[in-house]
Parts: structure tokens; C-alpha cells; sequence
């Protein structure tokens, strides 16, 4: 038998030494830069509009969190203390939750298929190959920790050195998160098991919630004793016997999460070469996908993405004969495509946390507004079965019921789930009016948003700092929150309870009884 008809065996002799990754992206970036036709002053204009942007939404943002910060720290009732010691309780799980289920949804490490063609099915060290995309997502996961942990604490009034501490803590939490989530991605079983920890965060926020929402509300007219005044004049920055002990213990926090996060960054970067090629390029793909859906501004779509990757993943599923015919079928159908995805239900009760949060913090006008929004959120992965008949005029034809009736049959389900979800909330609202306005504007807004159109772009095109872009675009991200935002004016206005039953029952009568229209 001759050599040909053997397995291929790899000789750098045949083919001379393996080049490192970092002449590799060096020649890379040689051959881009040569074929770049636009100069340094055109590629300035852009960055300098980006940065200025940025700055005006720092200084906008930063001036209104001070703000806030004077007036809560200015409160001398007890329920203003009790935000300050569930706070924490609460935003880390939330934070740690919600970082894992975002960056196992992506990779985290993630690559195009063409650098998983092209550089990882080679000899290539794969590690040194992955470790750019490795370093953005440790990046990006320190900035979202320490920017969430300054707005969390200096909204409710917490001192300067109190903020330094919880940055330190949920920047150096966040990076260790995004490290195990790079271990999770080399085995299925792993990612499983760090999505059921996530799941179980988001639970266990809501308990220090609902306490917090539950003391405040009996604590909210009581004075604050003379001891816990004393305890917060302590922690004001700039006191003389307070100042030491705080820099003492936020160095002490700094070089402790310091250490912990470096290390943990520097044991996972040597673990890169294990990754598996079709979770990198998984992960690239979705990110493509997701520019797209961002760039028509199209919501929907962005979440049939996500959506999309998960049932690839899954790949397939025992099937269960249906019950019924027509509309009992369809709510048949519905109601076991929900459970096929449980995860999300769990995510929609863990989002309960957000309305008892705010209660819990002495807003009270705000309530209604974050339990409708965070309602939406819950229910619109629900609605992936209207989106797809809505978008499809063979589906619709193919199960021969008229558009609006499917409408009217595929949202029975997410109806029931808002019911519940509202129900739940409703200690937090307060009274039934505001519940059922919260329970209309939720589901008015996500089948809305769920049977809208597709982005139109005839017409002419609206110039703009970014180019031009079709008008259709503008009022794509709004669909579904205009009807939510409608159903909450008589709650926004405080108007009676007639009106609070009256104009949401309107919007769903009519949004129901209009035939939606097909792309």
C-alpha cells in the first residue's frame, strides 16, 4: 500500500514553520490598512462625534445621579436606610444573573466563520487566536459591574466610599463571572448548569425585594432612631473619624478583588485552547445576526435571533399530538410551545423583583411604570408563534383562519401569563385599577409589537448625523411601547378608577377587533 493511501499527517517540513498568531493579525492588519480608503481626518470626524456623545450622556447622566444621591442621602426616615441594606442583596444577583445568561447566549468567546474556517481548523495555537475577543468580553464585563454598582449605590444615597467599595466588589464579580462563563463553554453540561444558576439568582433577588418592599411600606411614616442618624453621619465623606476607616477598608476590598480577578483571568486565558470550534463560531454568528436586527432597529427580529440559537442548539424534540380543531388548537399548540422553553417563565418571575424593588424604595409614582416594562420584557418572548404567522401570509393561509382571529387565539396564553404575572405584582401597585391598566398596557404592547410589519424603507429617505435612513425605521422600536405608554396615562395622571379601567379596556378592544396588517 502506498503513502497516499494512508491517513495525512501534518509535517512543518512540507509546509514550513507555523506562524504565531500575533504575525498573523500583523499581517492582517498590514493588508487591511492597504486596501483603506478613507483618511485620518474623515475617520477623526466620526470618532470625535462618538466621543462628544458620550461625554453629553456622561455629563447628562452623571449630573442626575448626583442629584439624586443629595436627595436621598438628605432622607431621615428608616425606609431610606432599609434601601441602602437590601440594595446589595438584590442588584448582585441581578448583575450576576443577568451576565451569565447574556454572555452564554453569545459564546462569550465568539468568532466569524470565516476565523473559524480559515484560522481555528489549523495548526494555529487557538488560544493566542481567541484571546482578543477573550480580552473585550473581560473588558466589557469590568465596565457594565462598575457602572451599574456607581448608578445602583449613588442613586440611594450611599457615601462616596461606600460607592468605591461596591465598584470594586461588582467589577471584580462581574470579571469572575465572565471567566466562568468561558469555562462554561467548553462543556454542554457546564452551560446547562450555569443557566440553572442564573435562574436560581434571579428567584433569590426577589425575596430581599419583597421584604424590602413589604418593611418599607410599614416603616414608610415611622422617624429614624437617633442611632442609625448617628451611624449615617459616619459614613458621610469627609468626617474626620469616618475617612481613615473607609480607605482602609475599600484598599484592603481593592487589592483583595484585585488579585482574585486577575487570577481568575489569567488561569481561564491559559483554557482557551479547549474551546470548541462550533460554540466560537455559534457565537459569532448570533453577533451578526444582532447587528442586523439592530441596525433596521427591529426588535422582533432581534429576538428570533436569540430565539434561533437556542433551538439550534436544542436540535430536536419529542413531538405530542395536538388536541381540538381550529382556535382550541391553536391555544393548544401555544401553551406546549411555551413549555418546550421554561426558561423564560422562570426569567418572567424572576422580573417580579423589578416592580417590589421600586416600591420598596419610596417611588411610588414610578411602580406602575417599571412593572409594566418589566411585564413587557417578561411576556414578549412569548410571542414568537404570532410574530411568525404575522410575518407569513403561506402560514396564515395554511391554517385557514382569518389573521385577526390567529391574533385574537395566540395570545390567550401570554394573556393568561400576564394575568398571573400582574397578580403577583399587584401588592406592589397597590389597588386593582392600577393592576389591571398594567396587565392591559403589557399585553396591548406585546401584540402589538409581536404582529407589527416588518421595517418599510419606500419613501423618501431623512437625513440625519448617521446618513440617511428610511422614515420607516423611527417608528419601528416604538410599536408596542405607545400602546403600553397609553394604557398607563390615566395611572401616570392619577385619574380616577373609572378612567383606569376605561382607556386600557378601549386599547384592547380596538387593537383586537382591527385586522393586523400582513407584510
Amino acid at each position: 500500500m502506498s503513502a497516499a493511501d494512508g491517513p495525512v499527517v501534518f509535517d512543518p517540513a512540507d509546509f514550513g514553520p507555523i506562524p504565531r498568531s500575533a504575525e498573523l493579525r500583523k499581517w492582517m492588519r498590514k493588508v487591511r490598512r492597504g486596501k483603506a480608503d478613507r483618511t485620518f481626518w474623515q475617520q477623526f470626524e466620526d470618532v470625535y462625534l462618538v466621543v462628544f456623545a458620550l461625554a453629553m450622556v456622561g455629563a447628562t447622566g452623571g449630573n442626575v445621579v448626583r442629584h439624586l444621591n443629595e436627595n436621598s442621602a438628605s432622607c431621615t426616615t428608616t425606609s431610606c436606610l432599609l434601601v441602602l441594606d437590601y440594595v446589595p442583596l438584590i442588584l448582585f444577583p441581578l448583575l450576576v444573573a443577568g451576565m451569565l445568561r447574556i454572555l452564554l447566549s453569545v459564546g462569550p468567546v465568539s468568532g466569524s466563520r470565516a476565523t473559524g474556517f480559515w484560522l481555528l481548523a489549523t495548526p494555529l495555537d487557538r488560544g493566542a487566536v481567541l484571546m482578543p475577543a477573550y480580552r473585550l468580553v473581560i473588558v466589557v464585563a469590568a465596565v457594565i459591574g462598575a457602572l451599574f454598582a456607581v448608578v445602583g449605590f449613588a442613586v440611594f444615597g450611599a457615601s462616596l466610599w461606600f460607592v468605591i467599595e461596591a465598584t470594586i466588589v461588582s467589577t471584580a464579580l462581574l470579571v469572575c463571572v465572565a471567566c466562568a462563563t468561558v469555562w462554561a463553554q467548553q462543556s454542554p453540561r457546564a452551560t446547562r448548569w450555569a443557566l440553572r444558576i442564573a435562574d436560581g439568582l434571579l428567584v433569590l433577588a426577589a425575596i430581599p425585594a419583597v421584604a424590602l418592599a413589604v418593611e418599607s411600606r410599614e416603616n414608610a411614616f415611622s422617624p429614624e432612631p437617633e442611632a442609625v442618624l448617628i451611624g449615617r453621619a459616619y459614613s458621610i465623606p469627609g468626617s474626620s473619624s469616618g475617612l481613615p476607616i473607609h480607605q482602609q477598608r475599600a484598599l484592603v476590598i481593592g487589592t483583595l478583588g484585585l488579585a482574585v480577578a486577575v487570577a481568575a483571568v489569567l488561569m481561564t486565558a491559559r483554557s482557551l485552547r479547549r474551546l470548541p470550534k462550533p460554540s466560537v463560531v455559534a457565537g459569532g454568528e448570533l453577533l451578526a445576526g444582532m447587528a442586523g436586527a439592530a441596525i433596521t432597529m427591529d426588535v422582533s427580529l432581534l429576538a428570533d435571533v436569540v430565539a434561533g440559537r437556542h433551538w439550534r442548539t436544542v436540535g430536536r424534540l419529542k413531538s405530542r399530538r395536538g388536541r381540538g380543531e381550529r382556535v382550541q388548537a391553536i391555544i393548544h399548540r401555544e401553551f406546549r410551545r411555551v413549555l418546550r422553553w421554561p426558561r423564560r417563565l422562570i426569567v418572567g418571575a424572576g422580573l417580579l423583583v423589578v416592580p417590589y424593588a421600586v416600591a420598596g424604595t419610596g417611588y411610588d409614582v414610578l411602580v406602575p411604570l417599571a412593572a409594566a416594562f418589566a411585564g413587557f420584557v417578561a411576556t414578549r418572548p412569548l410571542m414568537d408563534g404570532l410574530r411568525s404567522v404575522c410575518r407569513s401570509t403561506g402560514l396564515v393561509r395554511a391554517l385557514g383562519m382569518d389573521l385577526r382571529d390567529l391574533r385574537v387565539a395566540m395570545a390567550v396564553v401570554p394573556g393568561v401569563f400576564v394575568l398571573l404575572w400582574t397578580t403577583a405584582a399587584a401588592p406592589a401597585l397597590g389597588d386593582a385599577p392600577t393592576a389591571f391598566a398594567v396587565a392591559a398596557g403589557i399585553l396591548s404592547g406585546v401584540v402589538r409589537q409581536a404582529s407589527a410589519r416588518p421595517p418599510s424603507y419606500a419613501g423618501p429617505l431623512v437625513a440625519s448625523p448617521m446618513g440617511a435612513i428610511p422614515p420607516g425605521l423611527f417608528s419601528q422600536p416604538i410599536r408596542g411601547f405607545d400602546l403600553l405608554l397609553l394604557c398607563l396615562l390615566p395611572v401616570l395622571f392619577d385619574l380616577g378608577p373609572l378612567w383606569r379601567y376605561a382607556i386600557p379596556g378601549a386599547v384592547l378592544a380596538i387593537m383586537f377587533s382591527v385586522r393586523p396588517k400582513t407584510a
